[in-house]
C-alpha cells in the first residue's frame, strides 16, 4: 500500500492528465487539499465549489477570490518569496495568463477537447482555457432613456448626439476591457481613437464604477461592461437595459489554468477537470451569471439568449493581449490620459 501511494505521489504532469478519474482522485486525495485562486464570485463560486468536496471526500478546497490586478500581484508576490500558494488560478487578464504560459509557470492540460470549447476561449497548447465566459454589455439607463432614444449601434455613440453621455472603464488596465475596445475599434475603424476624442467620455477604473455611473444616470449608455455584474445589478432593479449593437458583442473570458509547480498538483488537475465538467458549467452559469465556454452547454444566465443566436465577437487570448493593449494605449493618447 505505501508502495502504492508513493508512486501516485510521484506521477509526472503528463501521466497525470493521462489517468482516469478514480486514480487521479486516488493520488490527490493523499494530498488533501486544493488552494483556487480566481475571479469568479466569491460566494457563488464557494456554493458550486462544496459540491467538488462532496464529490471527492478526503479533498478540502479553498477558495480566494481577487480581481485579477490584486489576484497577480498576490501570485507574484508568492513567487518571489519563493513559494506557490496556489494550485490553479483563473484570471480574466489574458495577457497575464500569456505571459505566465511564456514564463513556465503553467501546466499543460486537456480536461476537454479544444474543439468543444467556442473560439477564442482557450489555449491551443492547453495551457489555459475559460472557466467561464460572460459578454461585454451595451447598457443603458431605462429612466433617462425611453424607447426610440436608445443608441442601437456603436456607430451611433461616435455622433455629437452622444457628446458627454458615455461612460467606460479605462481600456488599458487590460483585460475585459480591452476585448470592449477592441469591439469598438472593429465597429468604428482605425480612426476610433481621434474621433473618441471629441466625444468627452467618462473614463473609470474598473467596470463596477462604469456601472454605477449608468445607473445613477450621470452617463446613461456604456459600450461595453462585464456581463455578469450587469446581470446582477438589472437583478436587483437597478434601471438597466442590455444593448447587443448592431456590429457585434465583445466576449470577455474568465481564463483557469494549472500552476506548474503547483503544491497540490494532482488535486489541482482533478479540480481542474471537474470544472470543465458538462455539470458544473451548468452551475456556474446559474450561479454566477455567466456563460460556459463549452459549446454543448445550453443553459445561459438569467434567461438571456443562448450566444449562438447574439451577435457575438470572439477575440483571443493573443490578440488581447497585442492589439488589444495596442489599440488601449492609442486611446489613451487621445484622451490624454498618463
Amino acid at each position: 500500500m505505501k508502495r502504492t501511494l508513493a508512486l501516485l505521489l510521484l506521477l509526472t504532469p503528463i501521466a497525470a492528465h493521462a489517468q482516469t478519474d478514480d486514480a487521479l482522485y486516488a493520488a490527490a486525495k493523499a494530498e488533501g487539499v486544493v488552494n483556487f485562486a480566481g475571479a469568479l464570485k466569491q460566494k457563488e463560486t464557494e456554493l458550486v465549489l462544496k459540491d467538488f468536496e462532496k464529490t471527492y471526500p478526503g479533498i478540502r478546497i479553498t477558495y480566494t477570490r481577487r480581481s485579477t490586478e490584486p489576484m497577480v500581484q498576490l501570485i507574484e508576490a508568492s513567487r518571489l518569496a519563493g513559494r506557490l500558494d496556489f494550485d490553479v488560478i483563473n484570471l480574466t487578464e489574458p495577457g497575464e495568463m500569456v505571459r505566465y504560459k511564456k514564463e513556465g509557470v503553467l501546466a499543460p492540460t486537456q480536461p476537454v477537447p479544444n474543439d468543444q470549447l467556442l473560439p477564442g476561449t482557450f489555449d491551443a497548447d492547453g495551457m489555459f482555457r475559460a472557466y467561464a465566459v460572460t459578454p461585454m454589455y451595451g447598457i443603458i439607463n431605462t429612466d433617462k432613456l425611453k424607447p426610440g432614444q436608445r443608441p442601437t449601434a456603436i456607430a451611433d455613440l461616435f455622433t455629437p448626439a452622444w457628446k458627454g453621455r458615455v461612460v467606460v472603464s479605462q481600456p488599458s488596465r487590460g483585460g475585459t476591457d480591452s476585448a470592449a475596445l477592441m469591439n469598438v475599434a472593429d465597429a468604428i475603424g482605425a480612426d476610433f481613437a481621434t474621433r473618441a476624442k471629441d466625444m468627452d467620455i467618462l473614463l473609470t477604473r474598473g467596470n463596477e464604477a462604469a456601472i454605477s455611473a449608468v445607473i445613477s444616470g450621470e452617463r446613461p449608455v456604456s459600450w461595453g461592461v462585464s456581463g455578469y455584474r450587469v446581470l446582477d445589478a438589472r437583478a436587483d432593479g437597478s434601471p438597466l437595459d442590455i444593448v447587443f449593437w448592431k456590429e457585434g458583442t465583445a466576449i470577455a473570458s474568465f481564463y483557469g489554468g494549472v500552476m506548474a509547480k503547483a503544491p497540490h498538483p494532482n488535486a489541482a488537475r482533478l479540480l481542474d477537470r471537474w470544472i470543465m465538467t458538462k455539470a458544473v458549467q451548468e452551475k456556474l452559469v446559474d450561479k454566477d451569471s455567466v456563460y460556459s465556454a463549452r459549446r454543448d452547454v445550453t443553459a445561459t444566465p438569467a434567461g438571456e439568449k443562448p450566444l449562438s443566436q447574439l451577435p457575438i465577437r470572439f477575440y483571443t487570448a493573443a490578440d488581447v493581449t497585442s492589439r488589444g493593449q495596442d489599440l488601449a494605449k492609442q486611446f489613451d493618447t487621445a484622451l490624454g490620459v498618463k
